[in-house]
């Protein structure tokens, strides 16, 4: 069974669109198809970007999907953040480091700007980052 950190931005597109590729792969979780991690700073991101720009219905939807798919909060170091700033912008580091330190088998975000880059293609991280969809794909391979 796969282990999979969720970027917040997977988090919050499953509460705001539970069709899309996000939706589907909390879905599955709810299912016990695959396990989910978490860290308190991914956890915090989602909550205050969903109270800002999104209903409360998407709020309570977010924390259904938490509560139903009982994601394991992991602490993280911020000593190991450190060593990532300079392949990542800062503010994404420390999703590098969840994903890492938490041992899953593929970190998920749908932001293509900052981790899908060269210098992160051709650093040997222990984890694979992916998409939505190419994860789905991978899945649905086996």
């Amino acid at each position: 069974m796969d282990t999979l950190f969720l970027d917040a931005n997977i988090w919050f597109t499953a509460a705001r669109s539970p069709q899309g590729g996000s939706g589907y792969i909390v879905q599955l979780a709810k299912q016990g198809e695959i396990k989910l991690v978490i860290s308190g700073q991914v956890l915090s991101e989602i909550e205050r970007n969903v109270r800002i720009k999104e209903s409360s219905s998407t709020l309570l939807r977010h924390f259904e999907n938490l509560s139903l798919t009982k994601p394991k909060l992991i602490l993280m170091s911020s000593k190991e953040t450190h060593k990532y700033i300079g392949l990542i912008n800062t503010k994404d580091a420390p999703v590098i480091v969840g994903a890492i330190q938490s041992k899953s088998d593929y970190l998920v975000t749908l932001d293509k700007k900052h981790f899908f880059t060269s210098k992160i293609e051709n650093t040997k991280l222990p984890i694979r980052i992916v998409t939505p969809e190419i994860y789905l794909k991978t899945l649905f391979k086996q």
